[in-house]
């Protein structure tokens, strides 16, 4: 009998210490999970994306946030794409008028220089040419031999003078049309920089009525 509870009360402590240390391993595994959950929470978002890709995105987010901002700017691009000048229009322009082009480019004060100076070479060479044809007439008319010579000098002298005054004009008129590609590059620049200012932090929509901006 006594041999018998001896055995009940083993077994009793036997089931005993094995309930104890199951819920030790089982607090043990819970706070196991807990601590990987808590890493796992605090990590950083995993990369989709190689490493030294192009565009440096490494996150889901960080495309989201590029792909927004591409599509933001390529609003903004429609619309520097109707506001710009034509490197084309504005040189045939030069080619017209002189400082037309520059005009256009909203270079005012380089356009009205350029087209004074055109006018200015081209009144002097006409100038002297027509005082050139009059000592012509002059020297044509002309019985004195005295006469013929001087004439005949003062005709060549305001010719030549002439002639220089037209070269000058066609050097500033080609320089004219050379510059007018530089002032159209400077506008659209200057356009394309005050858009990206303009419209930053904006929504914006194009419509078929025009442009919709939501601030």
């Amino acid at each position: 009998m006594k041999s018998k509870s001896i055995l009940i009360l083993i077994m009793m402590l036997f089931i005993l210490t094995s309930t104890i240390f199951a819920d030790i391993s089982t607090s043990l595994n819970t706070n196991e999970n807990l601590i990987d959950l808590k890493n796992s929470l605090n990590k950083p978002e995993q990369s989709i994306f190689p490493k030294d890709n192009e565009y440096d995105w490494n996150t889901v987010s960080e495309w989201k946030t590029a792909r927004e901002q591409f599509k933001h700017d390529l609003k903004i691009y429609d619309i520097y794409c109707q506001n710009k000048e034509s490197y084309t229009v504005n040189c045939l322009k030069s080619i017209i008028a002189p400082g037309w082009g520059h005009f256009s480019a909203k270079s005012y004060t380089k356009g009205e220089i350029l087209l004074g100076l055109q006018m200015f070479l081209a009144g002097s060479s006409f100038y002297f040419y027509d005082k050139s044809m009059d000592s012509y007439d002059n020297y044509k008319n002309a019985t004195n031999i005295q006469d013929i010579s001087q004439y005949y000098t003062d005709a060549n002298a305001s010719y030549q003078t002439s002639q220089l005054f037209l070269s000058f004009w066609v050097l500033v008129w080609g320089y004219t049309i050379i510059d007018s590609f530089q002032a159209t590059e400077n506008y659209n620049r200057d356009l394309w920089g005050n858009l990206v200012i303009k419209y930053q932090g904006k929504k914006i929509s194009l419509t078929p009525n025009g442009i919709n901006i939501r601030f």
